[in-house]
């Protein structure tokens, strides 16, 4: 009896707790007028990327390109751990980093920027309440966001998107329309820069097994669920080792990768930086990964790969399927849905059958 009234309780709060942030939300979200659309008065464009991953900062990299190619000067909003990715790209023009909570620095930073039009890429989340009090802080002409209520203001041109099954990048697809720009899906390219120094490194350490295919193989993601196990990692290591014409490069969290038995024809990568994981996938023959930051970085470079994908979905809207909205989405790359709902329940016999494939094709 008590136990029921206890669950009575809990379920009662989680209510109250969904209905005062809702509340907030429509507080901050509020503003008297909304603007209309004018191409005339944009050439300040500010993309909201703080709440992507870096996965999602590699396909967010295509839009800047299209938006400079059109004039537009480009400012990126992003996580101060993917920032750099953004900062040797020529074709943005500010990158800003901030935090949650903003700082007060940040906060001066926002205020006098100047902002034409502000793209805000994802659905509503619990980070919403956030990209609010930034765009307040900001106070942009006109505001661009996705799928959001009328009653939520603070967006003056809501876009409608329904391709639950489509690939992330369509939704750029959607932007770039709505201020008249035509692409078209295949058009649109992961743009990434990088300093020269990283290529150098790596085409040092290639030229010693220069008549070898290199693999780059990454079994570990940020999540468990989506990693192979370390009996699994070490199977498809002795595996990859048989292949006399084949180096496989193992890439990833140093504290996972470093701790792998080593193998003939296997290297542990030691580089520690991102740039050089991104310069070992251009220069490699293909990639095997379930890491979808590899995964797309094997996109931007158009390298054969075999990804390994665990079934999942948005946790606040699951009509999105993740094996969908982030998949390889290039004809090079397999994509293997592991059963189970996990990385861990793959039959290593299947993708030895890719391997040798690709290997003997």
């Amino acid at each position: 009896m008590l136990e029921n009234f206890i669950n009575i309780i809990r379920k009662l709060n989680r209510k109250r707790n969904y209905f005062t942030k809702e509340v907030k939300l429509l507080i901050l979200s509020f503003k008297i007028k909304k603007t209309k659309l004018d191409l005339s008065k944009i050439n300040k464009i500010t993309i909201q990327a703080c709440k992507n991953g870096l996965g999602d900062a590699i396909i967010i990299s295509g839009l800047p390109k299209i938006l400079k190619s059109q004039g537009y000067q480009v400012t990126i909003l992003t996580i101060t751990k993917n920032a750099f990715l953004f900062e040797n790209n020529p074709n943005i023009d500010k990158v800003i980093c901030l935090d949650k909570p903003l700082t007060k620095r940040q906060t001066q930073i926002l205020k006098y920027l100047e902002c034409d039009l502000f793209i805000d890429p994802n659905n509503k989340t619990s980070y919403s309440n956030w990209v609010f009090k930034v765009i307040k802080k900001i106070k942009p002409k006109h505001t661009i966001g996705f799928n959001y209520p009328k009653t939520y203001r603070i967006y003056d041109s809501i876009i409608n998107y329904s391709d639950y099954s489509s690939h992330f990048s369509k939704r750029f697809i959607y932007i770039l329309r709505h201020i008249n720009i035509e692409v078209k899906e295949k058009e649109y390219k992961y743009d990434l820069y990088y300093p020269n120094k990283y290529d150098l490194q790596v085409e040092r350490i290639l030229s010693n097994y220069q008549n070898k295919k290199i693999c780059i193989f990454t079994p570990y993601a940020s999540s468990e669920r989506r990693s192979f196990s370390e009996k699994q990692v070490q199977n498809i290591l002795n595996l990859l080792s048989n292949y006399p014409n084949l180096i496989t490069i193992v890439v990833g969290l140093p504290d996972k990768i470093n701790k792998l038995c080593q193998s003939p024809n296997v290297l542990i990568n030691s580089l520690d930086h991102f740039f050089y994981t991104v310069s070992l996938v251009k220069h490699c023959n293909f990639v095997i990964s379930v890491d979808t930051s590899i995964v797309h970085l094997s996109n931007a470079f158009n390298k054969p790969l075999i990804s390994i994908y665990s079934s999942e979905v948005d946790i606040f809207d699951p009509r999105y399927e993740n094996n969908n909205v982030y998949k390889p989405n290039y004809d090079k790359a397999i994509q293997i849905i592991a059963p189970g709902d996990t990385a861990k329940n793959l039959d290593i016999n299947i993708l030895q059958q890719y391997i040798n494939k690709y290997l003997t094709t």
